[in-house]
């Protein structure tokens, strides 16, 4: 009796080997990195806070998709090279690079929104132009200040006995643009004229000749003799002269 070997039982495990040890070299290698949206975040979450002045609490950013990017094996470190000095609330183009055993494997441009968040004074109902502000007409609220174009206070002591130099809406962030030092000597009022020379203070009546807020430095005059003087605002009724 003739016996029939069965091939497929011998050759079928060795095939089994031979098309593994093919796969094996098409795919990727195991451990291979990807640059990744989410970890081109982490880093430049990091970055923002090493190059701003804020608290890593207060900002937000956001990067908007890209093709992640392959790298080879090995434990890779992220750098951002541009921009490098500074940063500032808005919409970035970052240049990040890729490390991998200390050689740079990878570039990518990467479009970026940083925003900033911070508690602010923010108005509580409306104020008119040149209407003081007073306790009642403010409040502090965290808020979104990337689009600010002045700074904000942040103190409702600092805003407050402020002046608005325009009408002003509710719930609008309160910034040194929106507010200035109230006007408090208008041209024509009596003043008093404060000399002082040492421990010597003299007092005389005065006119003002200007308007001016404290601390500016307005012209005067001094009606017994006539003359013009420049002096500094003290309060709503006092001059200092020299």
């Amino acid at each position: 009796m003739k016996r029939f070997f069965n091939f497929n039982k011998i050759i079928s495990p060795i095939l089994l080997v031979v098309i593994a040890m093919m796969l094996a070299v098409a795919a990727p290698a195991s451990g291979t990195g990807m640059l990744t949206p989410e970890r081109v975040l982490t880093a430049l979450q990091r970055h923002a806070v090493d190059q701003g002045p804020w608290k890593a609490e207060n900002i937000e950013v956001r990067v908007l998709p890209f093709q992640p990017v392959p790298l080879p094996p090995g434990t890779s470190t992220l750098r951002i090279l541009r921009p490098l000095n500074g940063i500032t609330p808005g919409l970035h183009n970052f240049l990040v690079a890729a490390v991998v055993g200390g050689k740079e494997q990878a570039r990518v441009w990467v479009k970026a929104d940083v925003r900033v968040f911070e508690e602010v004074v923010v108005s509580s109902q409306p104020l008119t132009f040149n209407e003081v502000v007073k306790d009642r007409d403010v409040r502090l609220e965290r808020r979104d200040i990337s689009g600010l174009h002045a700074r904000p206070y942040h103190r409702i002591d600092d805003a407050v006995g402020q002046q608005a130099v325009r009408s002003i809406a509710v719930n609008e962030t309160l910034t040194q643009r929106s507010l200035e030092r109230p006007t408090v000597m208008r041209r024509g009022s009596a003043i008093v004229l404060v000399y002082e020379t040492g421990s010597l203070r003299v007092e005389t009546p005065g006119v003002a000749e200007e308007n001016g807020k404290t601390g500016d430095l307005i012209q005067v005059k001094n009606p017994a003799s006539g003359k013009l003087l420049r002096g500094i605002v003290l309060d709503a009724r006092m001059v200092r002269v020299n």
